[in-house]
């Protein structure tokens, strides 16, 4: 839509509901049976999908990216809370899953890209070509819909869990000794019990945050990290050598990034890591290394496709192994997991956003002249 300087506004867009759709999910609606979840977040991705493919204009397009990412951030939440009624191992699957729709998106960008090449006519026929990769990914919509209702199956002594979340456990009377074993009446005098009023839902979602705080900071920060040191990638380079070759250089480093997240993103069955916060101590010095490599361009470009698998292979670490403790620890009452869970998840969208912002800021002010 020749809308170059306007890029910031569809990252904008993406982020916009998540944050709002994570949390009426996790305050409103873990009581809603999931297939009926399922059946919403379908109906947001369809819009998402084929507005972006038929929008008419930039601003018609940017409110369907809204649809795009509310689906992506509300679908995530209710399939982590959905995992919790499986082996928490199963976490390694779904992550697993998202990693790999990373890379086949950068290939199917960087297929496009070769095929096409950049400049002149190619940019309309580089439109025309992502129309179609839009409609081409709408059967998938489908086979959501498939393996939720027809191919997975809910273990038995889970079942009736599938329903909605844990309900409360039925209160004790306040009055015992009322009647005896028999039924007969109790000649003893009632003992009283102590009264403990019953826990609001806000005071249930302040306990389930402190609960998951030192993994949901991680899980933030992190995601901010990862989200600097990738757009830094962009700029890494003198600009003569962007935009030539194939792949190109951007593309061929976001492949390397969402190829390491693939990688580290499927190996909770191998390892799981317990400090999470290392992770995110070791990914803070990543970005500290991109964001100075803007300015000084000083690591050769040979080097550039290592490290950002690196980026990749801890971000998507600490996103499994959050997780998996998320639904494995006991710490975290079944009767609350979901809810942590959604919790934690609101934090992704918070380092994303931060991560966007913060980078925004670097390239306008200090970085702006690199």
């Amino acid at each position: 839509f020749g809308k170059k300087n306007l890029i910031g506004l569809v990252f904008g867009a993406n982020v916009a509901l998540s944050v709002v759709v994570k949390t009426i999910n996790g305050a409103f609606m873990l009581k809603v049976p999931y297939g009926i979840r399922y059946v919403i977040n379908t109906v947001l991705m369809l819009i998402g999908l084929f507005g972006v493919a038929f929008a008419p204009s930039f601003w018609f397009s940017l409110v369907c990216i809204v649809f795009v990412g509310a689906s992506s951030a509300f679908g995530e939440n209710v399939a982590l809370g959905f995992l919790r009624l499986f082996p928490s191992k199963m976490v390694n699957a779904w992550s697993s899953g998202t990693g790999m729709a990373g890379v086949l998106g950068c290939v199917i960008y960087i297929t496009f890209g070769c095929a096409v090449g950049a400049g002149g006519q190619n940019t309309e026929k580089l439109r025309h070509l992502t129309q179609y990769a839009f409609l081409l990914t709408s059967p998938a919509v489908a086979v959501y819909l498939f393996a939720y209702f027809l191919v997975i199956r809910v273990p038995a002594e889970k079942r009736n869990e599938e329903y909605g979340s844990h309900s409360n456990e039925e209160q004790e009377p306040i009055l015992g000794g009322s009647h005896s074993v028999q039924g007969k009446p109790d000649t003893d005098p009632p003992m009283v019990l102590p009264i403990t009023p019953p826990e609001t839902k806000l005071r249930r979602i302040w306990r389930c945050f402190k609960l998951v705080r030192w993994l949901s900071v991680n899980l933030c920060v992190v995601y901010l990290f990862e989200y600097v040191a990738q757009g830094c990638a962009a700029k890494v380079r003198p600009k003569d050598e962007y935009h030539i070759g194939c792949p190109e250089l951007y593309a061929g480093l976001s492949l390397c990034y969402q190829a390491g997240v693939f990688v580290s993103r499927s190996s909770v069955q191998l390892v799981q890591i317990k400090r999470v916060d290392i992770l995110s101590v070791l990914q803070f010095f990543n970005m500290v290394l991109w964001v100075i490599d803007v300015h000084y361009k000083f690591l050769p470009v040979w080097s550039l496709p290592a490290l950002m698998i690196y980026v990749g292979l801890l971000g998507g670490a600490s996103y499994v192994n959050i997780f998996y403790w998320l639904l494995n620890d006991p710490k975290y009452p079944d009767q609350d997991r979901e809810l942590c869970i959604n919790i934690a998840a609101i934090f992704i969208t918070v380092g994303i956003i931060s991560g966007t912002v913060f980078e925004t800021l670097l390239f306008s002010t200090w970085l702006k002249d690199d």
